[in-house]
């Protein structure tokens, strides 16, 4: 199938996952299946339970937003597995909620409704992995080719299932963390990364000796841009600004400074690695505060003067740096609209736009920045 008879397949399929209403509970819940889940010729499939009532029933991208979200990105970096080369989706594709509001279970009738979809989303991507996340999604699999899997016994170990490999994993989320820790969903991940890169012929090795620098070198930029922003600027700047830095940086010198995840939501490009729970760690004695219905950002002054030559020299080069302070005395006295205005006029952002025209796709969540090689 070629790229762009699989890409209309999944047009289609998002499009009937959207209209449906078999499930009545979750009439109001997001419908999370989109470009934001990954690409489609992806190599391995992450399949969770459900999206999250604070995560992705919000985001619209799966595991993010929520400590499962922060969970599972969290060991995926750290093993070496970018967001960019791997499809994330879900047993059940709305958030299922309890008469209270709060996350429910999906039910044996809900996790069948959904199975269709999620048999439809395996044969278009065609993984060479699959891992499922908890028990429903190892249950849900069982609905699509019968296994006698169990999460207890079989997990960590792979096995084969409609002609691929089934790797069943625990959940992310903190109730499982009480049954398996995050160590041991450590040493699962890696055990993920190393099957992948034994089966798949891949462009580039993935890499299991040391955690991928991405979100750190993410979080010197975005600190070298607030160090140029004395009176501190919004969250929505700051996700601006660095996209318009790595921008430069690929106009520049042909390849981006980090392989951060970036994504189009309506705004404009998200940066996954810069939701505003990880910030405190990516940005060392970051203060966010609340003003006007914004999310502000600044770092004290002192703080800022004392340790710029310990934490940004060792990860900037001196290229990046000029990049980062050039993209900020061009862009960095821009109100918000404006630097909205400015990235949507970014040739990257026009090429989605009218590739979403022409193919009808909704594109939101896609990814938006390539990705780096290495070598």
């Amino acid at each position: 199938m070629t790229a762009d008879a699989k890409a209309l397949k999944f047009v289609d399929l998002v499009n009937r996952v959207v209209a449906c209403t078999r499930c009545p509970r979750m009439a109001d819940s997001a419908r999370v299946l989109g470009p934001g889940c990954g690409p489609l010729k992806a190599p391995l499939v992450f399949v969770g339970e459900a999206p999250g009532r604070l995560g992705a029933d919000g985001s619209h991208l799966p595991f993010h937003g929520d400590k499962s979200g922060h969970n599972f990105e969290r060991l995926i970096e750290q093993v070496g597995i970018s967001r960019y080369e791997v499809f994330v989706t879900n047993a059940v594709l709305c958030n299922p909620k309890d008469e209270r509001g709060n996350n429910a279970t999906p039910s044996p009738a809900e996790i069948a409704n959904c199975a269709p979809f999620l048999r439809e989303t395996l044969e278009l991507v065609d993984p060479a992995v699959v891992v499922t996340l908890g028990a429903v999604a190892l249950k849900a699999c069982s609905l699509l080719e019968p296994h006698s899997l169990s999460l207890r016994e079989h997990v960590r170990t792979a096995n084969v299932w409609m002609k691929r490999t089934l790797i069943p994993a625990y959940h992310p989320g903190q109730r499982a963390m009480i049954h398996r820790s995050f160590a041991n969903q450590l040493s699962d991940y890696q055990y993920v990364a190393e099957t992948l890169r034994r089966q798949r012929q891949p462009k580039r090795k993935v890499s299991s000796s040391k955690p991928r620098p991405d979100a750190a070198k993410l979080g010197i930029v975005a600190r070298r841009i607030l160090e140029g922003k004395a009176e501190g600027l919004s969250y929505f700047a700051l996700h601006k600004l660095c996209f318009l830095a790595e921008l430069a940086s690929l106009e520049a010198n042909g390849e981006r400074m980090t392989n951060a995840y970036v994504v189009r939501q309506k705004d404009g490009p998200y940066f996954v690695d810069l939701h505003a729970a990880k910030l405190p760690q990516l940005i060392e004695g970051v203060q966010l505060r609340s003003e006007g219905g914004k999310l502000m950002l600044a770092l004290p002054s002192q703080l800022a003067l004392e340790d710029e030559a310990a934490l940004t020299a060792p990860a900037l080069s001196l290229s990046d740096r000029a990049t980062v302070d050039s993209v900020l005395e061009k862009y960095g006295h821009l109100s918000d609209a404006e630097l909205k205005r400015t990235v949507y006029l970014s040739h990257v952002m026009r090429d989605l736009l009218r590739q979403e025209r022409a193919t009808g796709a909704n594109l939101y969540n896609a990814a938006v920045l390539p990705f780096k090689s290495q070598t």
